[in-house]
């Protein structure tokens, strides 16, 4: 029998299509190697096993959003016999046992598909208890990971874990103050992988992207130098490799191409105003008469309040409260005039005792608890009940209301918020396969599609702009813009603005191209947290560089600085938001690009520079498309800023100072407020409308001494 393996071995497995790269099992006695056009992808040895099995039970424990993942395993099985290989054109075959339980047989198999992945899956060949496995994949020391959703903490994922579970991202993010602070008050604290947008997927400097085909609960560990480890809740994994020559075509793309973003979301400013239609309007005339560029007004509290002890919250009963807001039709009517949108908010869930819960719970539209009654869940001073969006006729239910109360009242798009709240011992009224934890996942993606269902009932497509906050598989599919969740109002790079800039280049990585912050950012906690001034002005003039610029006053608004807080910001504020008009057309051709070749806005430098070794390190700025470089500032009080410049045949011209550079390396720049650390590639075609911007905003530009 060894010898036959042998034997095997000068049977290298061929195949290929069209690119002409060669899948390939090598196996020399109980050494299994399977390659493809030279990349090994697992190297199987009885010590060192691709696949071990094991039994074990989870407690998923909810408080808010956060999630205490429990684990109990009490057997681990590794798969270490090799039973047979065999191949034929265009697949591997590999039989596997275990020493340790010989009753239990794997069938492993990989194939080259046209469409240009290697799909990789395995079968139980025999009856056998196991619910958890883990895969190790080969890896090299030097390589780089990228990727896994919306990471907020590393950019680069080599050396840590990662648990794929949608959930709040937490108070903090780290081991700071503010996360002791809220983990003492209510378990909020969150770690450096608590994440909204969490993606089974990554892109490796080893010129592969690799993405996992379910919803289970799973951890993709980077930590050991020669493997990277999946731990699946399941006896069984499907995945999909995708091989390329350049970083640029490893991104995931969308199967379905949504319709760009319209013009109107990405020329002025969103402003989030609030608190009823008069003061609403009275900000709204100030911003005005300041010459703020007004793209929108966003609404959240349009269907009514509610005080909680975290703040002045919204009523989640998602019609217009005419008592709150009365006349706000001939407002959305008369702004529309203007040109300048409404948007307003909604969640997934309903609160108990409005018209909706009450509509949805007769119906039986509510997730359900073990007794089959509507499922109450504690959202922090009030209870809801969550709409059953695995349930096809409870979707469509959810989809026609967003239609009836709000794009017929003439909104123009909304926060879709949440979706990361379901519970292990949440129950579907409708029909599937998936367990209550493979719905707890999946859910951010079917709240997606209800917002992109409700536009395709009303024909809105490419004229209404939901903006999301939680995704996961799937989720990029129906989802025009996402948006990167509730930072702290302060400058730590766990949880402030910083964080936001790895959340885009990681979430542009999994295949969601598009997304913006809160300008300052939301969570407020004072005297803790609260946002100055400095703060606010850093965070807009960043936002001018995103495709999309919107503001929060936070969960206490009057603890942050507003744009409106004194004369001062609000200039300045009009300045930026006149500066983001202007840039327009060229943000205009970033999200084109986005749309129609899934090309991250807010792009890693290696996306563009892959040859240039220094553009894999830089994790705190980023291309705007292919001719801008931007460097945010992201300390407080700093006065100058070192920017990468990426090595090539291009020189980059400094926006404000006009001096010019060449790469690789780094250079130093002055950034006095409101004028950010950003380069323009010379020879650009919109370098002309660069030009216009540093002549007409630049004026007031002075550098260090």
């Amino acid at each position: 029998m060894a010898d036959a393996r042998v034997m095997r071995a000068f049977l290298v497995l061929l195949l290929t299509t069209l690119t002409k790269a060669e899948l390939t099992q090598l196996v020399i006695g109980e050494e299994i190697i399977v390659s493809f056009d030279g990349h090994e992808i697992f190297h199987h040895t009885p010590e060192n096993p691709v696949i071990t099995f094991g039994v074990g039970t989870a407690n998923y424990t909810e408080d808010h959003g956060m999630f205490d993942v429990q684990e109990d395993i009490v057997a681990v099985v590794p798969i270490d016999r090799l039973v047979r290989a065999s191949n034929r054109t265009g697949s591997v075959r590999i039989t596997l046992g275990s020493t340790v339980d010989p009753e239990v047989e794997i069938r492993l198999t990989a194939d080259w598909y046209v469409f240009g992945y290697i799909g990789m899956f395995n079968n139980l060949m025999t009856h056998s208890p196991y619910n958890r496995m883990w895969l190790r994949l080969s890896a090299d020391a030097d390589e780089k990971v990228f990727g896994g959703g919306e990471q907020f903490t590393y950019f680069n994922l080599r050396g840590h874990h990662f648990p794929i579970w949608t959930s709040e991202q937490g108070v903090g993010r780290d081991a700071g103050i503010i996360a002791n602070i809220t983990d003492i008050e209510g378990d909020a604290g969150g770690e450096y992988y608590t994440t909204y947008w969490p993606e089974p997927s990554f892109v490796s400097s080893k010129h592969y992207s690799l993405v996992f085909d379910d919803y289970n609960y799973m951890v993709m560990n980077f930590s050991a130098p020669n493997y990277h480890e999946f731990y699946i809740h399941d006896n069984s994994f499907m995945l999909r490799m995708y091989f390329n020559e350049t970083m640029m075509n490893l991104i995931p793309k969308r199967s379905n191409y949504l319709t760009p973003l319209p013009d109107w979301i990405i020329t002025g400013a969103i402003l989030s105003l609030q608190r009823g239609t008069q003061e609403v309007l009275d900000y709204y005339e100030l911003a005005k008469g300041a010459g703020v560029n007004v793209s929108a007004l966003w609404i959240q509290d349009w269907s009514g309040t509610t005080e909680t002890i975290f703040g002045h919250r919204v009523y989640w009963n998602w019609q217009w409260n005419e008592t709150y807001y009365p006349g706000l039709d001939e407002v959305i009517t008369g702004l529309a005039q203007e040109g300048v949108g409404v948007m307003a908010y909604i969640n997934p869930y309903l609160i108990e005792g409005s018209t909706l819960y009450e509509e949805a719970d007769a119906l039986g539209f509510l997730m359900a608890d073990a007794q089959g009654e509507s499922y109450k869940q504690d959202f922090g001073g009030f209870l809801a009940g969550t709409v059953d969006l695995v349930n096809s006729e409870a979707r469509d239910w959810y989809s026609n209301k967003i239609v009836e109360n709000m794009i017929n009242l003439g909104l123009r798009g909304w926060m879709a918020d949440f979706g990361e709240y379901t519970r292990t011992d949440m129950f579907t009224r409708g029909y599937t396969t998936e367990t209550p934890a493979q719905i707890h996942n999946h859910f951010p993606s079917l709240w997606a599609s209800c917002n992109s269902y409700a536009l395709n009932i009303a024909g809105k497509h490419g004229e209404v702009v939901p903006f999301m906050r939680s995704g996961g598989r799937g989720s990029n599919r129906d989802t025009y813009l996402a948006w990167a969740g509730d930072q702290n109002v302060d400058w730590s790079l766990a949880d402030g603005v910083a964080s936001t800039i790895v959340a885009a280049l990681n979430l542009g990585l999994s295949g969601m191209c598009v997304t913006h912050f809160d300008i300052g950012g939301y969570t407020t906690q004072p005297p803790v947290l609260q946002r100055s001034k400095e703060l606010f002005l850093r965070s807009a003039e960043y936002a001018v560089f995103t495709p999309v610029m919107r503001t929060h006053e936070g969960n206490k608004p009057k603890a942050n600085h507003q744009f409106y807080s004194d004369e001062d910001t609000l200039q300045q504020f009009a300045r930026l938001t006149q500066m983001h008009a202007r840039l327009a057309p060229y943000t205009r051709a970033v999200v084109d690009a986005c749309f129609d070749a899934g090309t991250p806005a807010q792009a890693p430098m290696f996306l563009y520079f892959e040859e240039d070794p220094g553009s894999w390190d830089i994790q705190y700025q980023y291309m705007f498309g292919p001719d801008l470089i931007v460097a945010p500032i992201i300390h407080k009080g700093e006065e100058s800023q070192t920017v990468y410049i990426p090595g090539g045949e291009d020189s980059w011209q400094h926006l404000w100072e006009g001096v010019i550079v060449s790469g690789p390396g780094e250079v130093e720049v002055s950034v006095p407020l409101g004028y950010p650390a950003v380069f323009y590639r010379q020879g650009s075609a919109w370098a002309p409308l660069f030009q216009e911007i540093a002549r007409d905003f630049g004026a007031g530009f002075v550098p260090r001494a």
